[in-house]
């Protein structure tokens, strides 16, 4: 995993696909220009295979670490989705934060309640489906849809790497 610095590339990589579980299906460069993706409140990570940029991974609200939680962004190019890119970005992310971040409690996602797909990757890297808010997400195409809200405790991960050891 690399962090981005090149604004022309986050650009060209956003801009240039479609995000159909996100509320903003297309971005636009003025959209990514105002995304933040590396200050005291986020920071992000390219997923990278064979040296491609396949996708990214951000983790948002930074400052929440000590009494509250970061919450995870990913995004894969269409064509490399359904690969498992996402369940390894993901289990390396949770690893590294844990790992980062000795004050670090809890991690959350949330995902679109027809977005089985990522439902799969945060069940597969060991979050807990948390509940259902109903209406909470709202997409460009005008339609509201239900958030699932996952959760990953520190102990949870502990207790999947004895397991994996």
């Amino acid at each position: 995993m690399e962090t981005p610095g090149d604004l022309q590339q986050l650009v060209k990589f956003l801009c240039n696909d479609g995000w159909p579980f996100h509320g903003q299906r297309r971005l636009t460069p003025d959209d990514v220009i105002a995304m933040d993706f590396t200050s005291a409140e986020a920071v992000s990570y390219w997923i990278i295979e064979q040296g491609h940029v396949v996708g990214l991974i951000r983790v948002l609200d930074l400052s929440d670490i000590g009494r509250g939680a970061p919450l995870l962004d990913i995004r894969i190019a269409g064509e490399h989705r359904g690969r498992r890119l996402g369940t390894r970005a993901t289990h390396w992310v949770v690893g590294h934060l844990f790992d980062s971040y000795p004050d670090l409690h809890r991690i959350e996602a949330a995902t679109r309640h027809d977005n089985t797909a990522m439902q799969r990757v945060l069940s597969n890297t060991g979050f807990v489906n948390e509940g259902r808010l109903r209406d909470a997400w709202w997409s460009d195409s005008g339609q509201w849809f239900d958030t699932m809200i996952f959760g990953m405790l520190r102990r949870d991960w502990n207790k999947r790497l004895e397991i994996d050891s």
